[in-house]
């Protein structure tokens, strides 16, 4: 099975609708291509055959929590490479650390400042 790259992509996966759709605006607006999945099971199934630039990942999911789909990813042939993000609401003390030491690549708050948004995000995609 060969992996299609596509590195201008970056994978979001949320449930919430206008998360998802603000998103997308400021990733397009970047330049960016979008994927969006509204579950992990889904965004698993695609990441099998594709390798985005950058996965943005929710944690409280339904179905496949957020920690679940990056220990899927890290599975994956490109998946120990691949930058994940935590875009999520868990800000309390330690929650940052618990998701770094599980192995995500970085943490993003929500509400995410749609002004900082592609700086926070740019310095995680390949050149």
């Amino acid at each position: 099975m060969s992996v299609n790259k596509r590195s201008s992509t970056i994978v979001v996966i949320e449930d919430i609708g206008s998360i998802t759709k603000l998103l997308s605006i400021i990733l397009r607006k970047a330049g960016y291509e979008v994927e969006t999945f509204e579950t992990g099971e889904a965004a698993c199934e695609w990441l099998k055959e594709n390798e985005p630039a950058l996965v943005l990942c929710d944690i409280m999911l339904p179905g496949m929590h957020g920690e679940e789909v990056l220990s899927f990813i890290r599975t994956l042939p490109h998946g120990s490479e691949l930058n994940v993000l935590a875009v999520t609401a868990l800000a309390n003390p330690g929650d940052r650390e618990r998701l770094l030491k599980h192995g995500f690549t970085d943490h993003i708050p929500k509400p995410i400042n749609p002004g900082t948004f592609i700086s926070q995000i740019q310095q995680y995609i390949p050149a």
